[in-house]
Order: structure tokens, then sequence, then C-alpha cells
């Protein structure tokens, strides 16, 4: 009988704040996932090791996949969930398109070749080339609630620009719990502070030329 009273109010807030919602239930299932990976190390001394590390962060998957086709599913229906799906399968694009990947890893790259040049060896880039795998599965995982609900739904209230910027600075701080566990030179001591400001807004401006694309 209490949830029969309730589901109006919670189906309200959702229509209401569909984005909202997909970011609240996000953060929980992710920051809630990455914690039970981390738990049986947090009671030993000295820092997590990097293998936990590693681990949260497909645990974390588990967040916006699920928020996106749980709240698709919920608000618009069977045919939204479709709708969800078919847009996951196109990979009929022009060239240009594919070749526009290019540009976030050569950016990187150059950024890492001057921190080596003029700072500091410690920024060589490591060649995990089997992190490229890990990378697409990833992508795929977390686009489902980025790309697929939330962008679409800010979209509805605000321009390409601040829906972009909004998607992409949440999408950096989602990434907190591994965020020590990111990077050339991990983990990051005193630098920390400022290397998640840095990723944030690497994150927002990754996120702009997504919508871009």
């Amino acid at each position: 009988m209490g949830l029969e009273a309730t589901s109006p109010t919670n189906s309200s807030f959702l229509r209401k704040h569909p984005a909202l919602s997909y970011f609240l239930l996000t953060f929980a299932i992710s920051w809630s996932a990455a914690f039970l990976v981390a738990a049986p190390k947090l009671f030993e001394h000295g820092p997590l090791p990097k293998l936990t590390g590693i681990l949260m962060f497909p645990a974390m998957l588990l967040g916006p996949s699920f928020a996106g086709i749980f709240l698709t599913r919920r608000l618009d229906g069977r045919e939204g969930l479709k709708n969800l799906f078919a847009r996951m399968r196109r990979v009929n694009f022009p060239l240009r398109w594919y070749r526009a990947l290019l540009i976030p890893p050569v950016m990187v790259l150059s950024v890492l070749f001057l921190l080596k040049t003029f700072v500091s060896p410690v920024y060589a880039p490591n060649r995990f080339w089997i992190g490229v795998s890990f990378g697409l599965l990833a992508g795929f995982l977390e686009e489902i609630g980025w790309t697929g609900f939330a962008y679409p739904k800010l979209r509805q209230r605000f321009a390409v620009l601040p829906a972009a910027a909004i998607v992409g600075v949440l999408w950096g701080l989602w990434h907190a719990p591994v965020i020590d566990f990111l990077g050339a030179a991990s983990p990051h001591g005193k630098a920390l502070p400022l290397f998640f400001a840095a990723f944030i807004a690497t994150m927002a401006a990754m996120r702009v030329l997504i919508a871009w694309f």
C-alpha cells in the first residue's frame, strides 16, 4: 500500500527531472559498486593496490548502463528502449566522423609529449595498447547513459554547448573513486586536487567534442 502511495510522486519527479534522476541513480550505483570492490582493502594500512583501482572501474560501469536503460524504459516505454538500442547499433557514418575519433588521442599524446620534454620523464606514455580494448568496452557501456539518455534529456532544456558541458563536468566527477589510478603519473600525491580539476576540464571538453560528433 505504501509503495502504491509513493509511486505517483516518484514517477512525477522522474518526469520533471529526468537528467537529475539519471545523475543521482548513476552516482549511487557506481560509487556503491566501487566501494564494495575496495571495501576489503580499506581496512588495511597503506594505499589501495593498483589492481583494486583497476577492478573498481568496471564495477562502476553498472551505473550509467543500468540507469540509462532503466530510466529510458520507465519514462519512454518500450518504444523509447527500442530507439535506444537502435541508436547503439548505428555504425554507418561518413568516414570523416571516424577520422574525427583520432582528435582526442592525438591531443592527449601531444600534451604528454610536451610534459615529458619540458617537465619530467614520468609523463611519458606507457604504451599500454591493450588498454584501447578496455576503453572501447567501457565507452560503449558508459555511453548508454551519458549519450543515450542524459544528453538528449538535457537538450530538451539547454542548447548544445551548455548541455554537453553539464554532462562533461558530471562525467568527470563520476570518476572520483578511481581518479588516483588514472593518468600517466599515478598516484598523484599532493598534485591530486589539481589533477582532478584538470581531469574534469578535460572531460567537459571531450564531451563537447562527443556532442559535436
